[in-house]
């Protein structure tokens, strides 16, 4: 009697577990889904790399998503930028921003129209006046070229800087 009863009791769990297996559980995201108060963190080799908060994140298509304000946090560098909105694609994870940017680190302050983060080049650029404000120069392009080691500006280039 405790074999049959052993062996039916291993049937039920069999039988449960395999129909458990068998449902396969996700999120249909279809046009225009979207998610509240989205936050992203990146570590790598268990070092915060940078947070990325939305207020709201909405489903574009299935490879683009808009983001409504914007706040990426860098640590290791210090910076903090903000904008009105963004436009992620999923596929290649480039990220654009645009709308009131204004990336502010320690010693300066990076305001921008529109910057796009290319994710397989690592750069950012912008086609469009940015401006970089510290607290002895102020210089200001209409292109901007960088990477992790160096920023460039290009294209009607003004500096200006400020004395003791």
């Amino acid at each position: 009697m405790f074999f049959a009863v052993s062996v039916f009791l291993l049937g039920i769990f069999a039988f449960y577990f395999n129909q458990d297996r068998d449902m396969k559980a996700g999120i249909k995201m279809s046009e225009l889904s979207f998610m509240d108060e989205v936050s992203i963190t990146q570590r790598k080799a268990g070092v915060h790399k940078w947070t990325l908060n939305s207020d709201r994140a909405t489903f574009i298509s299935d490879n683009d998503v808009r983001l409504h304000g914007v706040k990426i946090d860098f640590p290791e560098r210090g910076l903090v930028l903000t904008s009105d909105t963004g436009m992620y694609q999923m596929a290649t994870k480039n990220l654009s921003v645009e709308g009131n940017i204004k990336a502010a680190a320690k010693d300066y302050d990076i305001v921008a129209k529109k910057l796009i983060w290319d994710s397989e080049k690592q750069e950012i650029t912008s086609d469009n006046k940015v401006n970089i404000v510290g607290k002895r120069f102020n210089v200001v392009g209409d292109k901007l070229e960088a990477t992790a080691d160096k920023a460039k500006l290009l294209n009607n280039v003004k500096a200006i800087f400020y004395g003791k």
